[in-house]
């Protein structure tokens, strides 16, 4: 049975290195375990709801590591090169779909899917689409089964 210590609040201030540094962890020990399983990146500037739905795609067999701002997320795909990202799309400071266009940019393979229990996100995927970028979006809140059978059925970067 995995074990989880559930973050601090205090997290939500985390610095972007030590969020860098728990996701480089998250990938190394991924890839220690030899088992072969696509890794992905959850975004969301609420540390709860980012950190459990990691944990949920750990435990259904993806190496999943979180961020909870799209400049550290940017970090992460940089180094990490993740085959999935999942990201919120309103969040303080860079939304969730101008991550995913610089994330399309740098690897444009990369699986996204985008995710917002807000109504107004319509334009800004809009906004994307006039630019050349075509982004899934799922509503939150996101039923876990129905999560994991959709990011299975993508393609993996």
């Amino acid at each position: 049975m995995l074990e989880y210590s559930w973050p601090e609040i205090s997290q939500a201030t985390d610095e972007p290195s030590q969020t860098f540094i728990a996701a480089r962890e998250r990938k190394a020990r991924c890839e220690a375990s030899g088992a072969e399983r696509p890794s992905i990146l959850v975004v969301d500037d609420e540390v709860i709801l980012a950190d459990t739905v990691a944990e949920i795609l750990n435990i259904s067999g993806f190496c999943a590591f979180s961020a909870y701002d799209a400049s550290t997320a940017l970090q992460i795909t940089e180094e990490l090169h993740p085959d999935y990202l999942l990201s919120d799309v309103v969040m303080p400071g860079m939304n969730g779909v101008d991550l995913a266009i610089n994330v399309r940019k740098m690897f444009p393979e990369m699986s996204i899917l985008l995710f917002s229990g807000q109504a107004g996100v319509a334009d800004l995927l809009e906004v994307a689409r006039e630019q050349g970028y075509a982004f899934d979006l799922v509503e939150k809140p996101m039923h876990p089964v129905r999560l994991i059978e959709r990011l299975k059925r993508m393609r993996p970067a």
